[in-house]
């Protein structure tokens, strides 16, 4: 697990730190804190990456961020939901045919 300095990882993205604080505030990020600094973990970057667009790019406040991300968490739990229904029917199908 490689984690980055919040600090760098700002710079990097020409962001403030609070905003991610704020997104670990929320619970929508968790951060590790090594000693007195707070990293952020490699698997979350890409996540975080869209975070980043959604509030300064589109101007979306971390309220907004996090209903968006439990509507995308609930479409991802629906399209699961559908191709097991899907796999379900088409082996009835095959079933009936039988």
């Amino acid at each position: 697990m490689q984690l980055i300095k919040i600090t760098e990882y700002c710079v990097h993205y020409n962001i403030e730190p609070s905003f991610l604080i704020s997104l670990e505030e929320s619970g929508i990020i968790s951060l590790t804190l090594v000693g007195p600094d707070k990293f952020i973990q490699e698997d979350q970057f890409s996540e975080v990456e869209r975070y980043i667009h959604l509030h300064y790019d589109l101007q979306i406040n971390i309220e907004g961020i996090d209903a968006i991300r439990h509507l995308l968490g609930k479409l991802t739990d629906m399209q699961q939901e559908i191709t097991v229904l899907k796999n379900r029917l088409q082996l009835h199908e095959t079933l009936q045919r039988s």
